[in-house]
């Protein structure tokens, strides 16, 4: 029965991924400002062009008051800006498998200058830091869907209650469905540093069990 679930799901997410192909026009978002040395306000915007079933890839652009542009960097999947003394930086992420800037530049207000050697260790900081919200939630609905399946399996297979655990099975398989197509596709979380992260503290917790049974026994 299980197997069919699976499958059911597979193909919902599939189905899912390919009504959400609608197109749509680019759309902005403001990201701040900087003062230039002369005075003049660059403002900062983050402008999205159509992803299709994908996240929508953002490029950072700096425009004059009037709208007219200064600078841009290419789109890619994220970007993270970040204002240090000298200028403002921009954190740009290919892809977010592994959270490591494909790319750094620094805008003194004229031009975009690579910085991409010396900025690339420090962009993983820079991603956790731009991120974290993300994480946190990511992780919370990850340990509420794990304690809803642990708790399911712990329901015995008998009369009503089998239906329940079954009805409760499948709408947990669905959620893990859509909540893995959400991370890999649309969210600035990367899949890689959550698995790993997940696989280290699964191993903590089977090893405090096992030493928990040493004792007792």
């Amino acid at each position: 029965m299980i197997p069919r679930c699976s499958l059911v799901c597979f193909l919902c997410v599939t189905l899912f991924s390919v009504s959400s192909a609608s197109a749509h026009p680019p759309h902005e978002s403001e990201a701040g400002t900087f003062l230039r040395a002369d005075g003049t306000v660059i403002l900062i915007v983050r402008h999205y062009v159509d992803g299709i079933v994908a996240a929508d890839p953002v490029s950072i652009q700096f425009r004059l008051p009037d709208g007219a542009a200064v600078a841009h960097t290419s789109h890619v999947f994220d970007a993270i800006v970040r204002q240090t003394v000298s200028g403002i930086e921009v954190y740009q992420f290919r892809n977010i498998l592994l959270p490591v800037a494909s790319r750094v530049e620094s805008f003194d207000g004229y031009d975009l200058n690579d910085i991409t050697s010396s900025r690339r260790l420090l962009s993983l900081q820079i991603h956790f830091t731009g991120h974290w919200v993300a994480y946190l939630v990511t992780i919370g609905f990850a340990v509420v869907l794990g304690a809803l399946y642990v708790a399911l399996q712990a329901i015995p297979e008998r009369g009503w209650r089998r239906r329940v655990r079954l009805i409760g099975l499948v709408f947990v398989s669905i959620a893990g469905y859509f909540f893995v197509y959400g991370i890999v596709i649309f969210s600035p979380v990367s899949p890689l540093v959550l698995g790993g992260g997940g696989a280290i503290l699964f191993a903590f917790y089977r090893m405090i069990r096992r030493r928990r049974r040493t004792v007792i026994s």
